[in-house]
């Protein structure tokens, strides 16, 4: 009897466990298809089957970077399922494996620090029992010089361990640091993830596959550019590369990826029009004096409070959803964390080179590359390496909508402009006539110490009037 007692046990708890798992209602294994990445968010699109003991229930689990507000459920095509209800609960989180191996990690990391705090702290507590003892009266000199030399010996070594334990502090800090940026990255800080129940009703046989779709904060992508300046073969060499990263916790294996320029849009309905109210407003004097603004501000300061006044009553405008350029860069494994980079495009663009100067700024004369492509381009703003010949000259912020554009690729030390004043004359004949005129000339000298000739434009502000008297 003895012996035969584990086994009852062991088929008892088996026959719970059974029945646990029969009772606890579960979800299904959603399977990602598509992910189409915007700057700051995405949207994903994934299918799941209902289980064949229950076909008219699913569940859906979100990460918690999503948005359920923005979940939309399609039932298959060509059935007869429709979609009842669908309802969404805030849960758990459930985490991968490499997510929870960083969480035990943090948390070690975290517990040494309060040990090593609490060390810390001892120590204190018995430095200050060794300086109080400065106070201790002694009877002899030798007592005094023996407790001088046990307060000297402890407090040595108290402030020894300190500074080890000063230093393993620091380190143990510098790791909790990164593995919560770790963290951050892979999974992001919200603790709770989304359960969505969708109720089903119709003729269902066996699994039926679901397809949803929803907006996902925490993942995003921007552009990287290269663009390599080859004067003497008229070409400039471009490169686009895209950033991507994501950090639901969960890796996107073997996804369709696609990238897209602008925000999703989604509204649903239009915005209530605006009141127009037409009423007295009080008009705003300005003495007459130096300091009172001119006339021509006067009326810049009119004309926009009238544009604002008229921008408040304007017609609601219309929405395009289809507004933004996509890429496809096929399928892609992305996983949570890090950052990935993907070639683009990468192409030879003609171009026609010329230095430009503008001397009543400075002598420098920049390299500037016209472009014309064949066909327009799209290209979103981004972080920009700039070259000469294979030598980086330094990085900024680049984008191009068209098919033309001027390219600039920093300052040539040998070629240079200088604008010098020769003449600022006045007519001082017609002054009795209220009347006079004035005459300026200058010299322009251009520079150029290089070993071929350059194509120099060289650029000057027009005169311009701003009275009705000149």
């Amino acid at each position: 009897m003895i012996t035969d007692r584990p086994k009852y046990v062991c088929a008892a708890l088996l026959t719970l466990v059974f029945v646990c798992l029969q009772v606890m209602p579960a979800a299904a294994s959603a399977a990602i298809k598509e992910v189409t990445l915007f700057p700051d968010s995405a949207r994903v699109e994934a299918s799941i089957a209902t289980p064949p003991a229950n076909p008219r229930q699913a569940i859906i689990l979100l990460p918690p970077q999503a948005d359920p507000e923005s979940l939309l459920v399609a039932p298959p095509s060509g059935g007869r399922l429709r979609i009842d209800d669908i309802r969404i609960t805030s849960v758990t989180r459930l985490d991968e494996e490499k997510i929870a191996r960083l969480r035990a990690k943090l948390k070690t990391a975290r517990n040494e620090k309060k040990d090593l705090q609490a060390r810390f702290n001892a120590l204190d507590a018995q430095l200050l029992f060794w300086q109080a003892q400065t106070k201790a009266k002694t009877k002899t000199v030798a007592e005094a010089d023996q407790l001088a030399s046990a307060i000297g010996r402890s407090s040595r070594k108290i402030f020894s361990e300190k500074n080890v334990i000063e230093a393993d502090l620091e380190k143990v800090d510098n790791e909790i640091k990164e593995l919560q940026d770790q963290l951050n990255e892979a999974a992001g800080r919200a603790e709770k993830a989304w359960q969505a129940v969708v109720t089903l009703s119709g003729a269902a046989s066996g699994d039926t596959l679901l397809t949803y779709s929803y907006i996902l904060a925490g993942c995003g992508w921007h552009s990287l550019y290269r663009l390599e300046a080859l004067p003497a073969k008229n070409s400039v060499v471009f490169s686009w590369d895209a950033e991507v990263w994501q950090s639901t916790g969960e890796d996107w294996t073997q996804v369709q990826v696609h990238l897209a320029t602008l925000k999703p849009v989604r509204t649903i309905a239009p915005g209530d029009l605006p009141q127009w109210i037409i009423k007295p407003r009080e008009a705003t004097v300005y003495p007459s004096s130096r300091k009172a603004k001119s006339a021509p501000a006067m009326m810049e300061q009119a004309n926009t409070a009238d544009d604002a006044f008229a921008h408040t009553t304007s017609a609601p405008v219309e929405t395009t959803l289809a507004t933004y350029a996509s890429w496809s860069l096929g399928k892609k494994t992305i996983p949570a964390g890090g950052r990935q980079h993907f070639k683009i495009s990468e192409e030879t663009w003609p171009a026609r080179f010329l230095f430009l100067a503008r001397p009543s700024l400075s002598p420098q004369a920049f390299l500037q590359a016209a472009i014309k492509l064949a066909k327009p381009a799209e290209l979103p703003d981004g972080q920009a390496s700039f070259m000469i010949d294979g030598a980086l000259i330094g990085k900024r912020r680049f984008s191009l909508a068209g098919s033309e554009a001027d390219i600039f690729f920093g300052v040539s030390p040998l070629v240079s402009v200088r604008s010098f004043i020769l003449a600022d004359q006045s007519d001082t004949t017609r002054i009795l006539q209220n009347r006079q005129t004035r005459n300026w000339l200058w010299r322009i000298e251009a520079q150029n110490n290089g070993g071929a000739p350059v194509r120099l434009r060289i650029e000057e502000p027009m005169p311009q009037s701003r009275d009705e008297r000149i």
